[in-house]
Formats: C-alpha cells, sequence, structure tokens
C-alpha cells in the first residue's frame, strides 16, 4: 500500500520539476545589458551605454556579436529608467554588466546615491567596475574600438589587466559602499577615457563624501598604489650615479607593507614602512656597476617612492582634504577611544605622516657583466 502511494507522488510531481523556472525567459528575449553611463544633462539625468546585439550561430545557439547604444533621460533615476523601458524589445538583464561609468560633471555632483541604487537592485553584480570618464559617456560609447568587443569590455579588460599586475586600481560597487558606509574616509576609483580606438586608463578619480575633488594622474599614481594596491608594480628609468649616460630600467614590487597610527601631542601620527624589492630589466648601454653604484640605485628607487608617496597624502590634506587612503581604519583599530573622541576628517588634514621606504635590488649578478657565468 504504502509504495503504491509513494509511485502516485513520484507521478504527481515529477511534471512539476520538469517544467524549469517558471519565469523563464529565452536569452533572445532579454535586452541584456553591457555598460551603463550616468551623466547630468541640465536638470536631467541621462542614462546611456551598450546593450548586447545578439546573432543566432549554428546549433540555435546565440551569441554577441556586436553592441547598440541607448539613452534615456529623467528627472530622477526612476524617470530615466522608465523611458529606457519605453524603447527596450524585451525584459531588461543587468546580471552582464561590465562597468559603471560616470561622468566627471555627475562625479562632482555625487554619486552616493546611485551606489545605493546599484547595491539594491536585485540582480545586478556588486562586483561590477565603477569608474569616472574623461568626456561624457554618451560621447564615450559612441566611440569605436578596435581591440575589444565594445567600451564596456574595453574599459573593464584594461583597468582589471593593469590591477593584476600592479598598475592600477580596480574599484568595485561592494568596495565603494563600504567606503561609504565608514563615513570619515573617501577613496579612488579609475579615471579612463577612449582613445584612438583603444580604452585608456588616465589615472585616478579622488572621491570625497563620494564627489570627485581631483585626478591623480596615471604618471603621478605610484605612491597610490604603493599605499593601496594588492601588488604595486613600478618600472623607471634611473642613471648610475657614476655615470649619468648610463641608464638602467628597473622594475620595482612591493616586498611588504606596514602601516601603524598613533596620537600624541594633539596629532594624528602616521607611520608607514615599505620594503621594496627591485629587477633590474636592461641596461641601455652594458657595462659593469660597483657595489657603490647597487647601494645608490636603492637609495634613489626608495627616495622616488617616497617623494610620490609624500606628494599624494600632501594632496589628500591639502587639495582632496579627504582621507582617500582610508588610514581611519587603521587608526580606529588601533586607537578607538582617541577616534570616538575626535573629528577625523578635520584632524586627517593636519596629520604628521612618518615614511620609511627600503629597496633592495635582488638580481645585483646581472648588474655585473663579468660576474661567472654557468654552462649547462
Amino acid at each position: 500500500m504504502i509504495n503504491r502511494y509513494k509511485n502516485i507522488v513520484i507521478v504527481v510531481l515529477l511534471p512539476l520539476l520538469l517544467t524549469g523556472c517558471w519565469d523563464y525567459k529565452d536569452v533572445n528575449k532579454r535586452d541584456i545589458i553591457i555598460s551603463i553611463g550616468v551623466d547630468q544633462v541640465d536638470n536631467s539625468v541621462e542614462f546611456t551605454g551598450e546593450a548586447a546585439k545578439l546573432m543566432s550561430a549554428k546549433g540555435g545557439e546565440s551569441s554577441m556579436m556586436a553592441a547598440y547604444e541607448y539613452i534615456s533621460l529623467g528627472k530622477h533615476y526612476e524617470g530615466s529608467r522608465a523611458d529606457y523601458d519605453a524603447e527596450i524589445p524585451g525584459p531588461y538583464f543587468a546580471g552582464a554588466v561590465r562597468c559603471v561609468v560616470f561622468s566627471k560633471k555627475f562625479g562632482a555632483k555625487g554619486i552616493e546615491p546611485y551606489m545605493n541604487r546599484l547595491y539594491n537592485i536585485v540582480g545586478f553584480r556588486n562586483s561590477v567596475l565603477i569608474v569616472i570618464s574623461e568626456e561624457a559617456p554618451r560621447d564615450l560609447f559612441r566611440r569605436k574600438i578596435q581591440n575589444d568587443i565594445c567600451v564596456g569590455y574595453a574599459i573593464e579588460d584594461t583597468v582589471k589587466y593593469l590591477d593584476d599586475n600592479g598598475g592600477a586600481l580596480y574599484k568595485t560597487v561592494q568596495e565603494i559602499i563600504s567606503d561609504i558606509q565608514f563615513r570619515s574616509i573617501g577613496y579612488f576609483i579609475p579615471y579612463v577615457t577612449v582613445d584612438k580606438g583603444t580604452a585608456k586608463y588616465l589615472g585616478l578619480a579622488a572621491m570625497k563624501d563620494s564627489k570627485l575633488v581631483g585626478i591623480v594622474k596615471n604618471g603621478d599614481s605610484a605612491g597610490v598604489l604603493f599605499l593601496l594596491s594588492k601588488q604595486p608594480t613600478n618600472e623607471g628609468v634611473f642613471a648610475s650615479s657614476s655615470n649619468e649616460k648610463k641608464l638602467l630600467a628597473i622594475k620595482t614590487t612591493l616586498g611588504k607593507r606596514r602601516i601603524k597610527t598613533s596620537y600624541k601631542d594633539k596629532n594624528i601620527h602616521i607611520d608607514i614602512d615599505l620594503k621594496l624589492k627591485s629587477q633590474l630589466q636592461y641596461e641601455y648601454n652594458i657595462g659593469p656597476l660597483s657595489k657603490q653604484d647597487i647601494k645608490k640605485l636603492e637609495e634613489t628607487i626608495s627616495t622616488r617612492i617616497k617623494d610620490s608617496i609624500l606628494a599624494v597624502t600632501k594632496r589628500s590634506q591639502k587639495e582632496f582634504k579627504s582621507d582617500v587612503f582610508g588610514f581611519a581604519r587603521y587608526f580606529k583599530g588601533e586607537n578607538p577611544e582617541v577616534y570616538k573622541s575626535m573629528d577625523w576628517n578635520k584632524e586627517y588634514q593636519n596629520a604628521i605622516f612618518h615614511i620609511n621606504v627600503d629597496t633592495t635590488i635582488v638580481n645585483t649578478n646581472l648588474l655585473d657583466p663579468n660576474a661567472e657565468k654557468q654552462i649547462k
């Protein structure tokens, strides 16, 4: 009898289990968004970006062959979204978005409200890249890309590659929301453009209260990267101390980073200790280098990185007036009672930095052309 009832239950439930998702839509009937641009145009919010143009391939499968641009306007986010919905051929799908691009104008106005919107959109990935564009997103997305599928892919791929190799910061929705919720700190996000058919990383946009307050150009960003990047890398050309015409290409990476904070004499003190490793890439003109030359090179590299850090921390205090490095997180953890009683934003502007950079050239044998060669 029991087995009989089991068979009846299985027969009844099996059709239900085989029907799939009740709200399933074929990919060809969805509007798949690749990138989102946000700008302020007069008194309206402008959404622009790219959506996937799907083509049928062999076997009935669909693949993305190109992207088309969309533009919508509204007084608020909801109005602009409604304007967009009135023109699309299918349900909106945000799970494929590669990047969100803000204009400098919108960045100066403040991105926090829209970041909160992104964070709470169902189906939107919190790992999506956030950037600020040198030009209006409308103009950015109209430019032709030669080395990638579309602008959104090119921006995300470029910043991701640089971040993986220590040359940029990849900032996501989740990370920015975390910074916003801390309240006492600012943050950096990538600053980009599209030039000559390729996406180009221009540097970092400094944000205070989620408003754009300045730009750190790519060539000046080594100090930022050695403080914030997981694996910062800097490549530069240095002259031998014994011969200024003898140039060497040297790659420097982070060995160890230590940041400690304290409060003395009514001042915030921030101690930064960096251990760097440098490698000779090649010499412009092959020739011997003495131990003294190597020591001087190590000192020169250390001084260059230290000066870069000092310059950008000074800008954060005097120009940005924002703790864009998040030093408050260290201070709060190490000095919780003092932190509660102070106005961090105000006192950070007078914080005293103590920076120590120690560099070691790890492949010294390559600097001596007379070194013994092992033949195997």
